[in-house]
């Protein structure tokens, strides 16, 4: 637009009251041109916020119609809480949170909408010289996620350092049928594309284009597992966001969820105080 101007005033144009009337005429269609694009933005961003928002209320009602229990589902407190939170709750309960925080290196394969929670399931892989059969799958691959509880978690240990895809989106969608709120692995995985139109979450150290081969074969299921380095026993709780993994016993569900609704209650607190001004060291509550 401004390159135009200046060729009108090196002819002269500008001097004309047509010519200034035009010029006048054409800045009003820029700006209300301008106006429009910006009205379409902000729908835009609304509408991609308003996606997001009910992406994750989608999630979220998923995984409450995958348990039985309804309203008296224990799991639901910690679907409602980021995977920090519930950590600072069982620190103040004294576990250790080195032991109960998988390593970084597993991670959402996609993005990650809220927190999924709920007892695990387990497969455990070593290292073997031996071909895997059509068995080993039957029974510690298939079978754990056939029989698995509506909101269960699989969790796969792949018994080595090196990233090989231990599931694709195939089984990804048979845990969905299966009424599973999520799969975790420390190995990798493949067939992203295909996992994230099945909607269910997935959690593994990276992508792989080919599965186990001969270098790993699946021994157990639904045993005690080392994945991501912590220990996991079948029914311990398994929660997981985009902050990380984490699993801790069952047995402490209740205590967690009872610290958590304190420390929820604090952070509202400090947040309130925050917003009102105060400065931290007196709105923030340790």
């Amino acid at each position: 637009m401004m390159i135009f101007n200046r060729s009108l005033s090196r002819r002269g144009f500008m001097k004309t009251g047509m010519a200034a009337t035009a010029a006048g005429g054409l800045a009003g269609l820029y700006s209300a041109q301008a106006a429009q694009d910006a009205h379409a933005a902000q729908d835009a961003h609304a509408d991609h916020a308003t996606r997001d928002t009910q992406a994750a209320q989608d999630t979220q009602a998923d995984q409450e119609n995958r348990d039985p229990v309804g309203d008296e589902n224990p799991y639901l407190a910690l679907r409602n809480s980021p995977t920090p939170l519930i950590m600072d709750a069982l620190t103040r309960l004294g576990f250790d949170r080195t032991r109960l925080a998988m390593s970084r290196a597993v991670r959402p394969m996609f993005p990650a909408r809220g927190t999924i929670a709920g007892p695990a399931v387990t497969t455990k892989y070593e290292e073997s010289d031996i071909p895997t059969t059509r068995d080993d799958i039957r029974a510690h691959v298939f079978r754990p996620v056939d029989e698995a509880g509506p909101g269960s978690i699989w969790v796969t240990a792949s018994g080595t350092t090196e990233i090989l895809s231990m599931f694709g989106d195939v089984i990804v969608l048979s845990c969905r049928q299966q009424g599973l709120s999520g799969l975790v692995t420390d190995g990798g995985c493949r067939d992203i594309g295909g996992m994230e139109e099945v909607g269910l979450p997935v959690y593994a150290a990276g992508t792989c284009l080919y599965g186990p081969g001969s270098v790993i074969r699946p021994v157990a299921s639904n045993v005690p597992v080392t994945c991501g380095g912590i220990e996991i026993s079948p029914g311990d709780v398994v929660a997981a966001d985009v902050n990380g993994v984490m699993a801790f016993p069952a047995e402490a569900l209740t205590e967690v969820i009872q610290k958590i609704g304190e420390l929820e209650e604090k952070e509202t607190r400090s947040r309130r105080a925050i917003e009102e001004g105060l400065p931290l060291e007196t709105a923030y509550e340790f």
